[in-house]
């Protein structure tokens, strides 16, 4: 995380949901317009930027983005964060809304959030359902969203290096998980017993749907 931040502080944060009588209400976010833009902090590399993004579409709560974001826009502090997107004029030279106006790193991020927010739109459990913190360290946090109709497990990882982490599942009264389906990111995921078994990679995000 940002300013050497352990991960396992977003469980420590999320615990206080407690505090609040709709927590799925509340708006997570990395930055708006009273902050200096992700890609414009020393440590907002790109694959930082997706960790942001794969959390914020996927922890509880109405997710809010900030334009320009999805294309890893740079920007310092304000005003120099509400920088105009590119595009959307005709006399600007190049217009971002289009794949053919993004640079290929913008396209990159671009179809990473594309990807996130297809998976959250499939999927009522990253919408609406509970979180329930699984594992947690210095380096990665592990949940589970859950409905009555879906289980979905994201894996947060911020480490450079692959990992391997096994995670107690939860009992459930009507619901006894066989195997995990990948459904966003590159990691992998065994049911074996009560006990999920993730591989995942460094600085990544994975989404798995347990059956």
């Amino acid at each position: 995380m940002l300013n050497g931040a352990p991960v396992g502080k977003l469980a420590n944060i999320l615990r206080q949901d407690s505090l609040y009588p709709h927590p799925e209400f509340l708006v997570p976010f990395f930055g708006n317009h009273d902050t200096t833009r992700f890609a414009g902090t020393p440590e907002g590399t790109s694959a930082r930027l997706k960790l942001a993004f794969g959390l914020i579409f996927t922890v509880r709560g109405i997710p809010e983005m900030y334009y320009g974001d999805e294309i890893g826009m740079p920007g310092g502090r304000d005003p120099d964060n509400r920088r105009d997107f590119p595009g959307g004029w005709t006399a600007d030279p190049r217009n971002a809304f289009t794949k053919i106006g993004r640079t290929i790193e913008q396209e990159e991020m671009y179809s990473y959030v594309s990807a996130l927010l297809a998976v959250r739109a499939q999927h009522s459990a990253l919408r609406r359902g509970k979180l329930w913190s699984l594992a947690s360290d210095d380096m990665t946090f592990v949940f589970l969203r859950e409905t009555d109709e879906e289980r979905i497990v994201v894996a947060f990882h911020a480490g450079e290096g692959a990992r391997e982490i096994a995670v107690p599942l939860p009992d459930s009264p009507d619901q006894k998980a066989t195997h995990a389906l990948a459904i966003f990111g590159l990691g992998q995921a065994a049911v074996e017993g009560k006990t999920l078994r993730l591989h995942v990679p460094g600085q990544s995000v994975s989404v798995f749907l347990l059956q």
